[in-house]
């Protein structure tokens, strides 16, 4: 067993945190950036509040005009608090990761593969299925754009989690959880 490393004074020293990877820092920045292709997609789709009246008013031809213009109101309004809850919990999972956190590694690396998934299987339906049927099985609106967004933010957030596990980024990883079970 080693002797603890003390300074001139016989106090002991507590070792140097390490540094953590460039790796992990692109990988959070490609994480902030795949959130914000996501709300900049949002951003379009609702800045069409005419386009999404007409949508409303198709599924729910009963609704009055102010109940209409209410409920696209209260959309545009959650979905942008949405986006924001979704921009804090991605920049506080990244943080998380710089600071040494493997569970945040592991939640982000979950999410970005059910965002994969998903984008797979969209990808999936509208090439057997036609974007058609599937906006009315579904009652959506999708157009190949949803998809095209839907692309990027996958190939962003899979070169997010290549970033994490480079094995730099392992390498920090566990040299902090060495130093952190002193």
């Amino acid at each position: 067993m080693t002797e603890p490393r003390v300074d001139a004074f016989g106090r002991p020293v507590q070792p140097e945190a390490p540094t953590a990877p460039r790796w992990l820092y692109l990988a959070r920045r490609l994480w902030m950036a795949g959130v914000l292709v996501n709300f900049a997609h949002s951003l379009i789709m609702l800045s069409d509040r005419a386009g999404l009246s007409e949508q409303l008013r198709q599924r729910l031809p009963e609704l009055r005009q102010d109940q209409v213009d209410s409920t696209v109101s209260d959309s545009i309004m959650s979905s942008v608090l949405m986006s924001l809850l979704g921009l804090g919990l991605y920049l506080l999972l990244s943080t998380r990761v710089l600071q040494g956190r493997n569970w945040a590694r592991i939640v982000l690396t979950v999410l970005g593969g059910l965002n994969a998934l998903g984008t797979v299987l969209l990808l999936l339906l509208m090439g057997t299925i036609g974007l058609e049927l599937i906006n009315r099985v579904a009652r959506t609106a999708l157009t190949g754009w949803e998809a095209v967004f839907s692309v990027v933010v996958t190939l962003i957030e899979a070169a997010a989690i290549a970033a994490m596990f480079h094995p730099e980024s392992n390498r920090y990883l566990r040299e902090v959880r060495q130093l952190r079970g002193r």
